[in-house]
């Protein structure tokens, strides 16, 4: 068997557009299915391969009644269905496929490379040979044609040959998200074999995670009766210095660490141990999936932020609840959670009955699909008409500056630098 051969490919994940709601009178009368009663006597017609043998049918009766040279073309077109059938079939089992990851998890838009090896037990080579199904979601419209992954035009004899290839997925989930299949329908197109990939690794694509200069002020009323310990604050005792992120306030600068060091340094103190903070994320169904989408990133967003400051969290996502844990095991416990939020929602969803006692911050949309985030803190002044905030996010606008100024706090930084 020969060497193991590498060829890098370039591929993108297809991205599948909504089609215009109104069309005119002419498309719709070429589109509409005026008799969906008779689709099952006629759905061998879908392939290309039924036609041929309607036209092989159509050559024998002609070569029966009519003309002798109906059954020289009955013949050329059953070679044509044999070999178009057959070879596909032979290519798809002959071969043995294993789809590999550089990264198990990414974040949507970043690119991940995949590696596909591919053994040829024939000899002779395989072409035509494509991927369908690992990063393809499940489509709007059930007829629209699949498009693969990834196609290889050429596949060499008794050889195992590796192909690299880079993809960018543009929507959280879990891939793949139904069954890899290995398809061929070298060489005139007629009829498409296919055969499910075993053996396929999965990637998880996580939200995308916009930065959010500065942390929360909140803190609750009354400290928790339980827990790790102080987290980062502003007001807490003397813990440390460390050096200036972008976002710190200007008191906490410490000027006399700043002057010897010749760099801005800031004076970090703790802050009481907050009961839980309560998250609650709308991840019910709306009718466009961008609205939820975008909905997902901002919470995503938020509660990166949060976990970075050591907050205490109980995240609402429909009817499934869990606290955070700290660390890494906590980041990957938040963003696989929010990636397996189907694409169109959990459905209708009863928001939980909270107490006027607790912290929350709840992520839900309003009537126009943007993003309205709205933060309860028992801890502000009980003399002010209202102890709630609300935030609109808008879509139209660019998500990343909107949540870079999410909190209030981030105003000073431009005194600082």
């Amino acid at each position: 068997m020969n060497a193991p051969t590498t060829y890098p490919l370039c591929v993108s994940m297809a991205i599948v557009h909504a089609a215009p709601s109104e069309r005119g009178w002419w498309s719709r009368l070429l589109t509409t299915d005026f008799c969906p009663w008779a689709n099952r006597f006629v759905c061998w017609l879908k392939e290309p391969v039924g036609w041929f043998v309607l036209a092989t049918a159509v050559s024998v009766i002609v070569g029966l009644y009519l003309a002798p040279i109906g059954w020289t073309l009955a013949a050329s077109l059953a070679s044509v269905i044999a070999v178009g059938m057959v070879w596909p079939a032979v290519a798809v089992r002959a071969v043995n496929c294993r789809v590999t990851c550089g990264n198990a998890q990414i974040h949507e838009g970043d690119r991940c490379e995949l590696h596909l090896a591919v053994r040829n037990r024939l000899p002779l080579p395989v072409w035509g040979l494509a991927v369908e199904g690992f990063l393809d979601r499940t489509r709007e419209q059930s007829d629209q044609a699949a498009t693969p992954t990834v196609a290889l035009a050429f596949v060499h004899a008794w050889a195992i040959s590796n192909y690299r290839f880079s993809v960018q997925p543009e929507l959280r989930g879990r891939y793949p998200d139904g069954d890899a299949i290995l398809t061929c329908s070298f060489p005139f197109g007629i009829w498409t074999a296919k055969r499910k990939l075993q053996d396929v690794a999965s990637v998880t694509v996580w939200p995308r995670v916009f930065s959010i200069a500065g942390q929360t002020a909140m803190t609750g009323r009354r400290n928790a009766e339980s827990g790790e310990g102080n987290r980062t604050g502003r007001t807490g005792d003397f813990v440390g210095v460390r050096e200036y992120r972008r976002g710190d306030c200007v008191r906490q600068v410490n000027w006399v660490a700043t002057a010897r060091s010749g760099e801005l340094v800031v004076t970090e103190r703790s802050g009481p141990e907050c009961p839980s903070v309560e998250v609650i994320v709308d991840v019910a169904g709306p009718s466009n999936r961008d609205q939820l989408a975008d909905r997902i990133r901002v919470a995503a967003s938020v509660l990166a932020n949060l976990h970075q400051s050591a907050v205490p969290l109980r995240v609402h996502l429909g009817q499934r609840r869990f606290h955070v844990k700290r660390g890494w095991e906590g980041w990957l416990q938040m963003m696989d959670a929010l990636a397996d939020v189907p694409e169109g929602g959990l459905g209708d969803q009863r928001s939980p009955n909270l107490s006027r006692q607790q912290t929350s911050i709840t992520i839900a949309s309003d009537h126009r699909g943007d993003i309205v985030v709205c933060v309860a803190d028992p801890s502000v002044n009980p003399r002010l008409m209202s102890r709630h905030s609300h935030q609109v996010i808008r879509r139209d606008h660019d998500l990343a500056s909107q949540l870079f100024a999410f909190w209030t706090e981030v105003r000073d930084a431009n005194l600082v630098a």
